[in-house]
């Protein structure tokens, strides 16, 4: 797919090509191999970070276990992360990827202002209650020219949930209803900006954008959240992915078998611009 200008925000746009989202899957599906929604949304993110560039020393935000970042950027040896969950940070920690893990809301990183070459934040902002204060204090962490490279959802999360959709077109409003609070909710979805909207609260924390890929448009979307929303469905004291997984874990072919899925989903999509998610690269002025 070829490189055209979004012309909302006149950022320059680039549309990934399928064969690099299918040797994103090929990546990922080596870290989740019977969680089609995590390799599937995973693939395309992999895809777009591939043509960002991180060195030196670098700032992950909402670093989780470190796993995926490691996948990314296997080269980053200079490297500190930031998780508000104590079990998340506690598994960075042992994960042997960062050099320290803070336990701390993103707003309040302690580390020295200037102190980064670049940041990182992976499918984290959208949940930081404090949007412009996470960003100003990413901003603050970076040396000036320094690049953040992140993943975001757009406002086509929320609005193209297949689900809770079908269930209220059977005449069951009321579970529609409590399914899609429930998700929600669990995805703790504070910012599902549109895309200009996003590039506005760059601006805002002294942040210029320099490159918007799209990922996801619209089929794969809605096959990623009918996965993902049934996955997270609630049962006793947990969810049916607990049900799910072992189901498929059993069958060794479902990675190579779902890849396929994943290509016949690009080949259907009519407009790549148009998406759920996206994947930035955003510089502090030098």
């Amino acid at each position: 797919m070829p490189s055209t200008p979004l012309t909302q925000s006149n950022v320059p746009t680039r549309i990934l090509p399928a064969a690099e989202i299918l040797k994103g899957y090929d990546a990922v599906a080596s870290l989740y191999p019977y969680i089609p929604p995590l390799s599937h949304w995973r693939a395309w993110e992999y895809a777009a970070y591939k043509h960002h560039r991180i060195d030196g020393r670098i700032l992950d935000v909402g670093c989780g276990d470190g796993r995926y970042f490691k996948l990314i950027w296997p080269h980053a040896n200079n490297v500190v992360g930031v998780d508000m969950d104590k079990e998340a940070a506690e598994r960075g920690r042992q994960s042997g990827v960062y050099n320290t893990v803070h336990t701390t809301i993103a707003d309040r990183i302690p580390e020295p202002d200037a102190s980064f070459d670049n940041a990182f934040a992976n499918c984290s902002l959208e949940h930081m209650d404090n949007l412009n204060g996470v960003l100003l204090e990413i901003t603050r962490c970076l040396k000036p020219g320094g690049t953040l490279s992140c993943s975001i959802v757009t406002n086509r999360f929320v609005d193209w949930s297949l689900l809770p959709t079908m269930i209220s077109q059977a005449g069951f409003q009321k579970a529609a209803d409590h399914l899609h609070a429930d998700f929600l909710k669990y995805h703790h979805l504070a910012n599902p900006l549109k895309v200009e909207m996003w590039v506005d609260s760059f601006n805002k924390a002294g942040l210029t954008v320099e490159s918007h890929i799209p990922i996801l448009p619209r089929y794969n979307t809605s096959i990623f959240l009918l996965m993902d929303t049934l996955w997270h469905v609630k049962k006793d004291n947990g969810e049916f992915g607990e049900l799910i997984y072992p189901i498929l874990s059993s069958n060794p072919g479902f990675p190579r078998a779902f890849r396929k899925i994943v290509d016949a989903l690009l080949e259907m999509e009519q407009d790549w611009h148009d998406c759920s998610g996206a994947v930035f690269s955003v510089r502090k002025a030098k």
